[in-house]
């Protein structure tokens, strides 16, 4: 509309020009026509022009001396031909000068230095390469700004070649990082599930349990510094706390269905005994309330009477507790205030790292008919390490939203991640409200929401709240093989880490369930790990067999050969054979508790499925916050419900093996009894030896 316009008016003004007297000029649709083609000839022309002047300005910053050759390009050649007024060796010295750097390469020894001008920030790049001459590394890097001769960024160590080992500000999930934000959100998450309005249950196994979640910031805090030196080796502590009290809840659970005392519980811990008075709802009267029962029979004479037996136990409440004081209408207001922080941050102050990127061009080359394994561009050449499901869940955003060819803001991410999140949300809320009612359910959604860590990974955009997502449906899908088999299934497809729960999700977690159907849960659970194999498996036959060859590789066998600082195994080298031998105690205990403990309540199962799940992340060889999610939902499960007791387990029949040794055991008594010469007994009027 534009050009017509332009067309109208052009030949008008010229004719005013020419004959100004005659008026308004009448212009014919064939001169518009014409005059609308000299008008995009010439902007096309411009842009050759403005594309050929931005060539060469790109050729004289490559370059760093080329002036370039006409008035067009004259400026921006005389731009770059800056000349640097540090020498190389006032830069090393500007370099050397910094005691940072000094200690590191006290410790580090280097056996050359590089300067390197950088033209286009006008810096220089001093590197301090070590190791042999054959394999040299760069040790340090520093940065040295020309202009006011000071030192702009120090890189030693994994800084040099991992950015994220760098601290810059806000690299991942921006915003949320700030102090101002996620202190709130910690103080949100302790008083919403502490008891404060019951100091005395405060002090608790359940209140450290929540502190310890809440006490990986300390290690977040050093890693945003840049110093993964120390908070590498923080990490560890709350992981290995975690992982010893699931084993210790399981364990403690167990004794308690075996008959084992509880001792006194503290009334605070989320494993008590559940007080159950008389007259609580469900407890069997006594049998002289009964209507129409008979009177007791009074004592005969004489007979001396004795105090009447005591009455059963009532049987205690199933039910968890809650020992939150909020009432349901804050619950609500406090998780929708938190929903609409974090979407909002997730919307105006977040961005994409590179697994939301590489979600976004998997699921653009599962769009043009492409597997992702072994297609991905150059500049995110890794990115396809990850299961089909992780690149399948973004191909609706993908589709409505497409991908650039570039790493802009990619939208597609952002609203997958947001679906992730809000899928776990909803699962634990209906877990909750499943269990004891919508109070519990909302307290649920409340943990989860209000977990810094949570809000960390969805303001990264990253895919690690999918695994949440299906290991919390899966919980909500316990009792249905079929369904537990499914979530599971589609957890191993998106990343590998949920396949150490296979065998244990095997297994029924209720006790009281019929034992005759375990063939048949069996069998439906198998059933639906196939569902989740056909349902994101179709990805890897794309392009024939190539797909399938190359997932291995692209995925499994990068993750085992991967190489990061990022955990004490990358680090500490010759920390190699404990790092097997942990490898190999996990998958142990993966396999036994297949079999062990003989009966599996739900609580018992959670806490195995987050024990494992946090033994597997102690043996990775990359670890990092955004792993916390994976298991926070079955955390949840466990230590926020004060959950009653289990209840005694009948007498368990032998097993076969033991009944024939049983029986093996008798008969050869009876055979000794009757042989010659054996003592007779006192039932056969022998003395006793």
């Amino acid at each position: 509309m534009l050009a017509v316009a332009l067309a109208l008016l052009v030949p008008s003004a010229g004719l005013a020009q020419q004959q100004p007297s005659a008026g308004l000029a009448v212009t014919t649709p064939s001169e518009a026509l014409a005059a609308v083609d000299g008008v995009l000839d010439g902007l096309a022309k411009g842009a050759a022009d403005l594309q050929r002047r931005a060539g060469a300005n790109v050729a004289g910053n490559g370059t760093g001396n080329d002036t370039g050759t006409g008035a067009a390009s004259g400026t921006a050649g005389a731009k770059d031909s800056y000349t640097a007024a540090l020498t190389r060796d006032e830069a090393i010295a500007i370099a050397e000068a910094d005691p940072g750097l000094q200690e590191f390469l006290d410790d580090n020894p280097i056996h050359r230095t590089a300067a390197e001008f950088q033209s286009k920030d006008r810096k220089w790049k001093v590197s301090f390469v070590g190791g042999p001459k054959d394999a040299e590394v760069v040790e340090a890097e520093v940065y040295v700004g020309d202009e006011e001769g000071n030192i702009a960024e120090v890189r030693t160590g994994p800084q040099v070649a991992w950015m994220m080992a760098r601290g810059y500000e806000g690299a991942f999930g921006r915003a949320v990082n700030r102090w101002r934000i996620w202190i709130p959100l910690c103080l949100v998450f302790l008083l919403v599930l502490l008891p404060i309005t019951r100091p005395r249950s405060l002090l608790s196994w359940r209140t450290l349990d929540l502190l310890v979640l809440l006490s990986f910031t300390v290690s977040w805090a050093w890693f945003n510094q840049g110093d993964i030196s120390t908070s590498v080796p923080l990490q560890y502590p709350p992981l290995i706390y975690l992982l010893a009290r699931m084993a210790w809840i399981t364990v403690h659970r167990a004794r308690l269905r075996r008959g084992g005392g509880a001792g006194d519980p503290n009334p605070g811990d989320s494993h008590r005994s559940v007080t159950v008075t008389p007259s609580a709802p469900g407890a069997t009267p006594a049998a002289s309330s009964m209507p129409g029962a008979a009177p007791a029979a009074s004592p005969a004479p004489g007979a001396t009477s004795s105090p009447p037996p005591p009455p059963p136990p009532a049987r205690a409440p199933r039910a968890p507790g809650l020992p939150g004081w909020m009432p349901t209408w804050l619950l609500v207001t406090v998780l929708v205030i938190l929903i609409a922080l974090r979407w909002g941050l997730n919307g105006l102050n977040s961005n994409v790292i590179d697994v939301g990127y590489a979600g976004v061009i998997g699921s653009d080359l599962i769009l043009d008919g492409q597997t992702p394994y072994g297609n991905f561009p150059d500049d995110c050449g890794q990115c396809d390490t990850y299961g089909p499901l992780n690149y399948i869940s973004y191909i609706p955003f993908e589709a409505v939203m497409p991908f650039t060819g570039k790493w802009d803001d990619l939208p597609a991410a952002h609203g997958a991640a947001a679906l992730f999140d809000g899928l776990t949300l909803l699962a634990l809320l209906v877990l909750g409200w499943r269990l004891a009612g919508r109070k519990m359910g909302l307290t649920f959604a409340i943990a989860w929401a209000a977990f810094p860590f949570t809000a960390f990974t969805l303001s990264s955009n990253s895919n690690d709240a999918l695994i949440s997502a299906c290991v919390a449906w899966g919980l909500v899908l316990a009792a249905r093989p079929l369904g537990r088999g499914v979530m599971i299934g589609l957890g191993v497809a998106a990343k590998i880490v949920p396949a150490i729960l296979v065998p244990l999700w095997a297994r029924h977690p209720f006790p009281r369930a019929d034992r005759a159907a375990g063939p048949r849960r069996l069998v439906a659970y198998i059933g639906g790990l196939v569902i989740a194999a056909l349902l994101t498996g179709w990805v890897l036959l794309l392009d024939g067999t190539a797909g399938i060859r190359n997932f291995w590789s692209r995925t499994i066998g990068y993750q085992a050969d991967r190489e990061s600082p990022f955990s004490i195994w990358g680090q500490f080298e010759w920390l190699r054979p404990v790092h097997i031998a942990v490898g190999a105690l996990v998958i142990l205990a993966a396999l036994l508790v297949m079999r062990w403990p003989r009966r599996l309540d739900l609580v018992q199962w959670a806490a195995i499925s987050a024990a494992l799940m946090i033994g597997f992340e102690l043996v990775l060889t990359h670890w990092f916050y955004l792993y916390i999610p994976w298991f926070l939902p079955m955390v949840i499960l466990v230590v926020v419900p004060l959950w009653p007791d289990p209840e005694p387990e009948p007498a368990i029949p032998p097993g076969r093996w033991l009944s024939r040794l049983r029986r093996m055991t008798r008969a050869k008594k009876a055979d000794d009894a009757q042989a010659p010469g054996a003592q007779p007994g006192p039932a056969a009027g022998g003395g006793t030896a």
